[in-house]
């Protein structure tokens, strides 16, 4: 994927997100207006892949197809996003919107962020929901829901539970024990069907279940108290040292940038500042806002969204329930 925000927009309701990106829009906006407002409004059709061969010749059907998307501003051919099988459906960008739809309505949520990456073959909808996590005084986690759909065959729709923690604004990952989604649901036959009763029988009841499970875990990682050794143990767990490394008494670039960041009282209130809890968010905070070859936002944004920043913020969580497990 490459590594750019799909035509320069995006939206967003509020405040400037994290990653700087996007125009700002109405918090009273629609599942219609969102779409248009992050420049999504258009469609994807699946087409035989040339030299495809027939499979099925009474239904039509074709071993490979490519979803090519509209033409879009002053493009004037259609674009391939990627191949796929025969059994692939699309999900329109706009079916993905108004899966929030009846949670905006209710007022259960909020139309937060949304955008694209590359040529359009990630599509992303960010929804806040009402109520937020205390974790102790002013230490607060907002709770979002993050929903994703890809264009191009790489995956399925998925939605994600992403907490944000307010004194720091880094993005928080909460897998539940059996997977690290709310709801994931493949692109076959009617897929905009299954999303939608996904949504109306069982969502909010694993919502609240997962946030719930989240309050507790984050709770008692800020009653978990981490001595400079408990510290090294996990980060060595988590970025381990080189052989060289260890022989010299050396500890990695990122090690000193995660402590670094403990000891910043803007980051990290001093009243968890050594627990667990704040080990956690220095770690996800150093991903989110750490350079790479790609310093972009937006090269950032797919990396702590859906690339190695996601499954490194997985681990990291693994890693502490394994140290409260082992506490108990």
């Amino acid at each position: 994927m490459a590594h750019n925000l799909f035509r320069g927009r995006m939206a967003f309701v509020g405040h400037v997100p994290w990653h700087r990106l996007g125009e700002a829009v109405a918090s009273t906006v629609t599942a219609r207006e969102m779409c248009q407002a992050a420049g999504l409004d258009w469609e994807v059709a699946k087409e035989p892949a040339p030299g495809a061969r027939i499979v099925n010749e009474q239904r039509g059907l074709h071993d490979r197809y490519l979803i090519m998307r509209d033409p879009v501003g002053e493009e004037t051919d259609a674009v391939a996003l990627g191949m796929v099988g025969s059994g692939y459906e699309p999900l329109q960008n706009t079916e993905a919107f108004k899966f929030f739809e009846p949670f905006v309505k209710g007022k259960y949520a909020k139309f937060h962020t949304a955008g694209a990456l590359g040529n359009g073959e990630r599509v992303w909808v960010l929804a806040k929901l009402n109520d937020q996590i205390v974790i102790e005084g002013d230490d607060i986690v907002d709770r979002f829901l993050l929903l994703s759909n890809s264009h191009d065959g790489s995956g399925a729709v998925s939605i994600r539970f992403t907490p944000i923690r307010v004194v720091c604004q880094n993005t928080l990952n909460f897998a539940m024990q059996r997977g690290v989604g709310a709801i994931s649901v493949r692109h076959t036959r009617n897929v905009a069907q299954h999303l939608a009763a996904a949504q109306t029988t069982e969502l909010k009841r694993v919502i609240e279940k997962a946030f719930k499970e989240a309050g507790t875990v984050f709770g008692k990682m800020a009653l978990k108290t981490l001595t400079a050794e408990h510290t090294d143990t996990i980060l060595e767990i988590l970025f381990p040292r080189t052989e060289h490394q260890k022989k010299h008494g050396l500890r990695p670039e990122r090690w000193g940038r995660i402590k670094h960041i403990l000891d910043d009282d803007t980051v990290t209130p001093s009243r968890t500042r050594n627990t667990l809890w704040a080990l956690y968010n220095a770690i996800t905070r150093d991903e989110d806002y750490r350079s790479s070859r790609s310093a972009s936002a937006e090269a950032r944004l797919e990396r702590v969204w859906f690339g190695s920043g996601h499954d490194l913020k997985i681990r990291a969580l693994t890693v502490c329930r394994d140290q409260l497990r082992k506490a108990a």
